[in-house]
């Protein structure tokens, strides 16, 4: 009997899961396979910012149910959530023809393809289907801004975008209780300071086939992987940032390296912290 969780029925394949595999196989097979998970691969400073990311991320869906956003005074980072909140109120503002689905989740199972898609909001409209995503980490230590142009062309090929607008697509009938066609469905990254959206998508067929072989393709290639063989020679530019760099090299994480590290930053998202927890 196999009792690897790769092949069970219930385990579903995340964007982040995937990408972990490519980083490190080893580190996929602990934190996934073997259920180890340590916190001490954010430092203090990347924990507050990326807790201020949070509260934005609650703020903005009790904002879309219609409720109080809880935003008082003694919150962390509550002058940048009080901006953040009145550009996402100037940019969203609810309308009674559109109907609002803020932090929903959609799983779906084709075969191999076991996937799960958290979205930041998901917007149904008359004429589609809107998928946003909030961006809140917007510079790193240096304290440069990102290059919008660059980020918004990596974000477009993400593994994010592939799971989020497949996962929609594939499960769009149970969500909306009728056909959908690829065209009606668009997907947008959005950054609350300054207000601007850094990628803009437009689904169509032939992508939604493109990003089904590939995800396809990844899975399989975890699911067909051979631990025995796993060379750390191979990931080792990914050793640094990685809270098990202690247990393979003997080594803690560089805080301060990471913390300078706009790649690794920009990766750091809601989701990304959400599972590092």
């Amino acid at each position: 009997m196999n009792n690897d969780l790769r092949f069970f029925n219930y385990f579903l394949f995340t964007q982040y899961s995937i990408s972990t595999f490519e980083k490190c196989p080893l580190k996929f097979k602990k934190r996934y396979l073997e259920g180890i998970k340590w916190k001490s691969v954010i430092s203090e400073e990347i924990k507050r910012r990326s807790d201020i990311g949070r509260n934005f991320h609650l703020m903005a869906r009790r904002y879309f149910l219609g409720i109080d956003t809880g935003l008082t005074s003694g919150i962390e980072g509550y002058e940048e959530l009080s901006k953040w909140l009145e550009a996402l109120k100037s940019h969203f503002p609810k309308t009674d023809d559109a109907l609002y689905l803020p932090e929903y989740k959609l799983r779906m199972a084709k075969g191999t393809l076991r996937l799960e898609a958290n979205f930041d909001l998901v917007v149904i409209k008359n004429d589609g289907i809107e998928i946003w995503d909030w961006k809140t980490q917007g510079k790193s230590k240096s304290n440069k801004p990102w290059d919008d142009k660059q980020k918004g062309e990596r974000l477009k090929g993400s593994l994010q975008t592939m799971v989020y607008l497949f996962v929609l697509k594939e499960q769009a009938q149970r969500v909306v209780q009728r056909e959908i066609e690829c065209s009606d469905i668009r997907m947008f990254y959005w950054h609350p300071d300054p207000a601007r959206i850094l990628a803009e998508i437009n689904y169509s067929d032939e992508i939604h086939e493109q990003f089904g072989q590939a995800l396809k393709s990844k899975i399989d290639g975890i699911l067909q992987y051979d631990y025995e063989s796993f060379d750390k020679e191979l990931y080792k530019k990914n050793c640094l940032y990685c809270e098990f760099n202690w247990f393979c090299n003997n080594e803690r994480v560089d805080f301060q390296a990471v913390e300078e590290d706009e790649d690794f930053l920009e990766e750091l998202d809601w989701d990304s912290i959400e599972e590092l927890r």
